[in-house]
């Protein structure tokens, strides 16, 4: 790989995130970022959780710095292991993938002691605050019916309070991972909420399951609480998520004016949050899910002709006090 020379940058973007091995480049919207951030000539920073300390006397973080290029399997160069006090970066990306634990809440822990010369997106006591699956129980008039709850019997009493059908999801997880579809004699209703909740250790959202999942979901991203890319994203026959990772075709949509709503009502709590990256889900003119910690979409919405949100986020970030 070429190295760019980047002698002349001042702006240094610290991502963490995971390691970058298996990143696949034409879907990973941090490698997006990271893409735009080295176009402007500015300087690429990656670390895991791992290489976050925190001090009392301020945080510093060992990272690298990276050089990437959109090539698969050869899309990343890293400098040295370096030690630095995080005012050393103008912008920190906290775009570690879940499970949402108390690893990743001790990370916030650390990125909550940035200097105001620092943002760090998005920011973190709000990426504590709004739970992905949780955080849509702020906004009932939009939803499907929703339930919080580790008590099996609430949770059964709830899907025959909804007409039987219901959709289990763990608070911790992203992707997909370990969401269930319930349905009226199904002889695993009792399994899987058992499993879910972990015999009742651990909360799940409940919600009513909505049919038009079938037709799609619709992944919108909204900087800094502004909706400005719509993706349909279609679950395969055999699947109930919507994910692209486990098969679902995407392509560009448009927003109802319900929908817009939504939107709009939403966006504008999640910028005053100081959330500047999200990506919330939409069924069938539903709110099901805002997604804050590592939203994923803007490298298909480029693909597929739409605006360049890469590059809309990192002004965003810029311009962020």
């Amino acid at each position: 790989m070429t190295r760019i020379s980047t002698s002349d940058a001042t702006s240094r973007h610290l991502f963490v995130a995971d390691p970058m091995d298996n990143w696949r480049v034409d879907q990973d919207s941090t490698f997006g970022l990271m893409l735009e951030v080295q176009r402007r000539g500015q300087v690429v920073w990656h670390c895991t959780p791992a290489g976050l300390l925190g001090r009392s006397g301020g945080a510093r973080v060992r990272a690298r710095r990276a050089t990437v290029q959109p090539v698969q399997g050869d899309h990343v160069e890293f400098g040295p292991v370096e030690e630095l006090p995080l005012e050393a970066f103008q912008v920190v990306w906290m775009r570690k993938d879940p499970p949402f634990d108390m690893t990743y809440i001790a990370a916030t822990y650390v990125l909550d002691q940035a200097p105001a010369g620092t943002r760090v997106l998005n920011r973190p006591s709000s990426l504590r605050d709004w739970n992905e699956k949780a955080a849509v129980l702020r906004f009932p008039r939009w939803t499907p019916p929703c339930l919080l709850s580790r008590d099996m019997a609430a949770i059964k009493r709830f899907a025959a309070e909804v007409g039987g059908s219901i959709v289990l999801k763990p608070l911790s997880f992203s992707g997909g991972n370990g969401v269930v579809a319930i349905h009226p004699g199904d002889l695993n209703t009792n399994a899987l909420i058992e499993m879910s909740t972990r015999m009742g250790q651990e909360f799940v959202l409940a919600q009513g399951y909505l049919p038009a999942v079938t037709a799609g979901d619709k992944r919108v991203i909204l900087v800094d609480g502004v909706a400005r890319g719509v993706l349909l994203r279609i679950p395969p026959p055999d699947d109930l998520r919507g994910n692209i990772h486990v098969g679902a075709t995407v392509r560009m949509d448009t927003l109802t004016t319900r929908e817009q709503s939504i939107c709009e009502e939403v966006g504008a709590q999640l910028k005053a949050a100081g959330h500047v990256f999200v990506g919330i889900d939409l069924i069938g003119e539903h709110l099901t899910e805002i997604n804050v910690t590592s939203p994923t979409g803007i490298r298909e919405i480029l693909a597929l002709g739409g605006p360049d949100l890469a590059a809309e986020l990192v002004d965003a970030s810029l311009a962020r006090p």
